[in-house]
């Protein structure tokens, strides 16, 4: 080997062994910078236990004691409400007939109409409180008898087939309006029609009166609620009637207009609040 390949080589290997130095020290940095990252990380990670750890056990125990407040908040709200079993709570519409053994004692209350007995004061000091501001609410129905239930439905199917419908369109159209027999809450004695003096028609307009828009926003202190809203026909199957209210109890109608209800969607609440209760048991 001569002299110039001897120093070739010795260039070459030494070449070689510069560029292994460099690939450690970059492996090296590497690895250096990754312990310090993950280092860091854990030491912020037991810092922010540690301050969470350091809350007095004062703020804690304030904490425990808010959400208890909250919980026995609402508990006691719910204690408020009915049961669907409470007389003035009777859910009376297409899928649910009035018992056969259903009885009321009724009250006269105004110009020969009567209600059930125990909805009478409270009926009589909502229309004296409606007077009072210069308004003239009357009653235009209140306890029905099957009888008379019979006479009102046959005789709107009777409008409608003079319309041309047949039969069981007439029925289907006529229970949007009048209660198939048996279904209706004026057989209760629980409901009532109240329009205004000035205008006795039984239409959409009838909320347009100061009567209405009086006993629309204030039924529900004296235990009413308005019965069949405009938004919630699908579920009343009932069309909108702003002159229809029912009772429930001051309690029950203060919630039901708070959460924006129909008595088919409260008693569904509370028939779900019962079963849970139970379940918790």
């Amino acid at each position: 080997m001569t002299f110039w390949q001897l120093y070739r080589n010795t260039k070459e290997y030494y070449r070689e062994e510069i560029k292994k130095d460099k690939r450690r020290i970059v492996i090296t940095v590497i690895a250096v910078l990754s312990i310090v990252v993950i280092s860091i990380v854990i030491f912020c990670v037991i810092c922010k236990m540690s301050q969470t750890n350091d809350i007095p056990d004062d703020e804690n125990k304030n904490s425990i004691e808010a959400l208890y407040q909250v919980q026995n908040q609402n508990e006691k709200e719910d204690s408020k409400l009915g049961k669907i079993s409470d007389w003035e709570l009777i859910l009376v519409n297409q899928d649910n007939k009035i018992p056969e053994d259903y009885k009321t004692k009724l009250k006269e209350v105004e110009k020969n109409y009567e209600v059930d007995e125990r909805i009478a004061e409270n009926l009589g000091n909502m229309l004296n409180d409606a007077r009072k501001e210069g308004l003239n609410p009357i009653i235009c129905s209140a306890y029905r008898s099957r009888e008379y239930q019979i006479e009102l439905y046959n005789k709107k199917v009777k409008e409608y087939k003079r319309q041309g419908y047949n039969q069981k369109t007439a029925e289907e159209k006529a229970s949007t309006w009048v209660a198939i027999p048996g279904t209706g809450e004026h057989e209760t004695g629980l409901s009532v029609d109240i329009v205004s003096e000035n205008y006795q028609i039984l239409d959409e307009e009838q909320e347009k009166t100061k009567e209405q828009k009086w006993l629309i926003e204030n039924c529900y202190k004296y235990g009413f609620i308005l019965r069949y809203p405009t938004e919630k026909k699908e579920i009343t199957k009932i069309n909108y009637e702003p002159w229809h209210y029912r009772y429930v109890g001051i309690e029950n109608a203060e919630f039901i207009k708070e959460k924006d209800m129909c008595l088919e969607e409260y008693i569904d609440y509370l028939n779900t609040m019962e079963k849970n209760s139970k379940e918790e048991v």
